[in-house]
């Protein structure tokens, strides 16, 4: 006889049920939660869409391309385990929109090997690395302290755009012959910068250094940027401004000035400085009216246009300006006074020692001179000893060079020799008669 089974209790029944009605409602519950597209798994697939997308050219003008664009990407500081893939075979336009993460993922230069142009605005960068494809690269309004240069980066890239950024230095900008444009806008910590660091960007034409904290012009170029035709400063801290600073920008068209804090602009020698200036937007500075009825005359003369805005108080040449600043105006003008005297203290000792040199070279050829005539002189004198005759036997040279000088220097012994000559003629013939 088979033995029975033995039947449940009904106490596991109820939890086994109750069990699975709460994995119901919680799995219920789970379906409803809204998606969460900003975070990235390590392993998750990132796939573009190939769509038209709006920007800014260099002139800042609305353009569109095609890019393949990545959406809501936040990613961690481990961006290594992220692959980005396009679904198109055109992919040399990349751009990220509402996306977040430090660094550009590496895999996305590893599987998208021929990108030249990068969109990666407002995404919370601290470091921008550009490979050696890219030509044109906008990374403004990011944290980028850091940019890294991969290979022949340098060689490639034309446009560079680090608006809005923490730029503190230069250093790996600077090696950058085929850059056409770079905009620096709104880095105040790079402060006071040389423009000599930009000597090596020879097709530069477009240079914006708004709001970097600039508080005076420093230029210490060797060789002029022949390519560089628009040149921005504005809102900085700048007081002084002298055209000699922009003496090696001989293409010069277009130059910004306005919202800074300048008092005296030194435009006397604007032709020979600045030979192809079209325009010049010098307000909203701490003009004085005295001083800009001056410059703004001068600038109106060769035709260099002022741009002008609306004014509360004060304007000449519908420029805004103060009364009060021309006192502080007579400050830099003593100051001016002040350096031009210095400069030409200093042209006078290098004319000083320019004329030391040429008075040493000046002496150096009297002396060869002297020397040449004296050899000239006495080569004739050479020849006319040499074609003397030799004088006869047993008369030495010196008796005859007695008798020839005494000769020569007296005619009286020659008559006192004539007059004895005749008086023994006389002589004898008396004594034939006799």
């Amino acid at each position: 006889m088979r033995p029975q089974a033995s039947e449940a209790p009904p106490v596991r029944g109820v939890a086994l049920a109750l069990w699975h009605v709460l994995l119901t409602i919680g799995g219920l519950w789970l379906l409803q939660l809204p998606p969460v597209p900003s975070v990235v798994s390590a392993v998750e697939i990132m796939i573009c869409n190939y769509e038209k997308f709006n920007l800014f050219d260099s002139m800042y003008r609305p353009r569109t391309e095609q890019f393949c664009v990545f959406s809501d990407v936040y990613l961690g500081p481990d961006v290594k385990g992220t692959d980005f893939l396009a679904s198109s075979l055109d992919y040399k336009r990349v751009a990220f929109v509402n996306s977040k993460f430090t660094q550009v993922p590496p895999s996305l230069f590893k599987n998208f090997d021929d990108i030249r142009e990068l969109y990666v605005r407002r995404c919370s960068l601290e470091s921008l690395k550009v490979t050696r494809q890219l030509e044109k690269v906008y990374a403004g309004s990011n944290r980028i302290a850091t940019v890294q240069l991969d290979g022949n980066a340098s060689n490639s890239l034309r446009e560079l755009y680090l608006d809005g950024n923490r730029m503190r230095a230069l250093a790996n900008l600077t090696n950058l012959p085929n850059l056409e444009v770079l905009v620096l806008e709104n880095n105040p910590l790079l402060g006071d910068i040389d423009l000599a660091q930009f000597e090596r960007m020879e097709q530069l034409w477009k240079l914006d250094l708004e709001r970097i904290g600039m508080t005076r012009v420093q230029n210490g170029l060797q060789r002029p940027l022949g390519a560089l035709k628009r040149l921005d400063l504005s809102n900085n801290a700048l007081t002084y401004v002298h055209v000699r600073m922009f003496r090696t920008f001989p293409r010069l068209e277009h130059l910004w000035l306005h919202g800074n804090r300048l008092y005296f602009l030194e435009a006397d020698q604007l032709p020979v400085m600045m030979p192809s200036v079209r325009s010049i937007v010098i307000d909203d500075n701490y003009w004085g009216c005295g001083h800009l009825a001056v410059l703004g005359q001068q600038l109106r003369d060769r035709g260099i246009v002022i741009r002008h805005g609306e004014c509360r108080t004060r304007a000449v040449h519908r420029v805004c300006c103060s009364d009060v600043t021309d006192v502080v105006d007579f400050r830099y003008i003593i100051e001016m006074g002040v350096r031009r005297e210095g400069r030409l203290e200093q042209d006078l000792r290098e004319l000083r020692t320019v004329a030391s040199v040429l008075r040493q070279d000046l002496e150096r050829m009297g002396h060869r001179l002297a020397e040449l005539t004296v050899n000239l002189t006495l080569r004739p004198s050479a020849q006319v000893l040499v074609l003397d005759p030799l004088p006869p036997d047993g008369v030495s040279k010196e008796s005859t060079d007695v008798g020839s000088s005494a000769t020569a220097s007296d005619g009286s012994i020659e008559e006192s020799y004539e007059e004895d000559d005749s008086s023994s003629r006389s002589s004898s013939s008396s004594r034939s008669s006799n």
